[in-house]
């Protein structure tokens, strides 16, 4: 077997194609190679995904992983982010009984369509689970409504529990369509800056009617610096109106000075609330 050091996870190169007891295999965004890492972000493994998942299960032999079983939270970040902004989160969804997978994407390198492929592809491989939910930051919402909005065949193993959007921009972001001006910022942040504008909204569906869904809308951490930009970006900060999205069961503003809002001990409280009541 090859042996590395500690990779970082890989947040903005690789993508998680397969999670079980905080083991994940990712495949590179570009080259379309595979790695096993464990839970520690050490490789264990590379080549193909058959290949890294027969590695898998050596070590499942050797280290004797329980088998997981249950109801499984999926976490999906928001742009530019990485699934370690869900580590309060996770502890605490760990306190509750239930199991947590915070999914890498490279939400800068690519657009929509090709998350929900990745997301899809997770899905699907997803072993010995029988219920998930799904908590989603920013952009990540955007990517799982247009993902519960195809068939596949993991809909029909898997049952949906309830559905967290934390500040969700479900009307379009007038920041990111303010941003798309500058060149920098296209390069920096990727195709998805010009797709979540409130143009492209339309093309986006809503949840099914089915699916219980519950939205935190939050301040912008910089509001308070505002004073210091120009006019122009303080017209485009985001507003918790964009998050409104018709048929969610519960809604709810919980101010916030965080950047990273998991670190709000409300809003994490509040996420566990409706995933477990179905209200906030």
């Amino acid at each position: 077997m090859h042996f590395e050091f500690f990779t970082m996870g890989g947040s903005q190169l690789w993508e998680d194609v397969f999670f079980y007891q905080k083991w994940r295999i990712q495949r590179n965004y570009r080259t379309k190679k595979y790695r096993l890492l464990d839970p520690w972000d050490i490789q264990r493994h590379n080549g193909g995904f058959e290949s890294c998942r027969k590695a898998f299960l050596e070590y499942i032999e050797i280290y004797e992983l329980s088998r997981q079983r249950g109801h499984m939270v999926i976490m999906l970040h928001g742009l530019a982010d990485s699934k370690n902004i869900f580590k309060p989160l996770w502890r605490a969804v760990l306190k509750e009984g239930m199991m947590a997978a915070a999914i890498n994407y490279p939400s800068t390198r690519k657009k929509i369509d090709a998350h929900v492929r990745q997301l899809d592809f997770f899905l699907n491989h997803l072993e010995d689970v029988q219920e998930i939910s799904f908590v989603t930051k920013g952009v990540g919402g955007i990517v799982l409504r247009k993902l519960m909005a195809i068939e596949s065949p993991w809909q029909k193993k898997l049952k949906i529990n309830r559905i967290v959007q934390v500040c969700p921009p479900n009307q379009g972001s007038k920041l990111f369509v303010w941003l798309q001006k500058f060149n920098f910022f296209r390069w920096l942040l990727g195709p998805m800056l010009k797709e979540i504008s409130p143009q492209n909204m339309i093309f986006i569906p809503n949840f099914h009617k089915n699916l219980e869904f519950g939205i935190i809308s939050t301040d912008f951490p910089a509001k308070n610096l505002s004073k210091f930009v120009s006019e122009a970006f303080q017209k485009a900060l985001p507003s918790p109106r964009e998050s409104d999205l018709d048929g969610a069961k519960d809604s709810v503003y919980i101010p916030n000075v965080n950047y990273n809002v998991f670190n709000n001990p409300k809003i994490v409280q509040a996420c566990v609330r409706f995933l477990t009541r179905g209200k906030f």
